[in-house]
């Protein structure tokens, strides 16, 4: 192991070599990156061969979405990579991964090299997904509030239409009322000197 090695082991954080071929194999890393797996690096070889496609044989679908990232990147010649990306460890919960990944323009064999760092952000991601549900719990709250204050307002609206429309009502009741009592007093026969009359 090299001075550099030696700095990277003492790092908390995952650094790894691969081959870009269709394994992905791991051509060194260090004891951080192996730990978040739950295997040492012998144990890992003698499982997986070095090839993180059979450490994602169970999981298809994250190694194909982590390699047609990295595929991706390369296509557009872009100098490297992020994404987020679980980890099954042989023991334990799924870790999630910030993966940061660098093409370093060195070949092997003919085959080029990548180097990836990465860190667990697994309380990172339970955070994030908290505040999102909470946001989410806001925002139903608020539109709730709208839909309360829209509804006041049309109650409102109907409301006054009523009102207008019973006082409408009402003086109209008034009047025939006032109407009916005028034709009844005209009605009533009237007394003179002379006897009674009717108008």
């Amino acid at each position: 192991m090299n001075e550099y090695e030696m700095i990277i082991e003492g790092m908390h954080f995952g650094v790894s070599k691969h081959l870009f071929d269709k394994h992905f194999t791991i051509l060194w890393a260090n004891d951080y990156a192996y730990g978040l797996t739950g295997y040492t690096k012998d144990e890992f070889y003698l499982k997986y061969r070095n090839r993180v496609d059979e450490y994602y044989r169970k999981d298809s679908e994250t190694f194909d979405y982590m390699s047609s990232v990295i595929e991706g990147a390369w296509k557009k010649q872009k100098e490297g990579y992020l994404f987020e990306c679980p980890v099954k460890p042989k023991r334990g919960k799924t870790v999630w991964l910030a993966m940061n990944g660098r093409f370093s323009g060195e070949t092997y064999r003919g085959v080029p090299l990548i180097w990836n760092v990465f860190y667990d952000i697994t309380d990172i991601r339970r955070s994030r997904k908290e505040l999102e549900e909470k946001s989410e719990l806001l925002i139903s709250e608020l539109q709730k509030v709208e839909q309360m204050k829209q509804w006041l307002t049309c109650f409102v609206s109907e409301l006054n239409e009523d009102v207008h429309s019973m006082a409408n009502i009402i003086e109209r009741n008034n009047g025939d009322q006032q109407t009916a009592e005028e034709k009844s007093l005209r009605r009533q026969p009237k007394f003179s000197a002379g006897g009674w009359f009717r108008i």
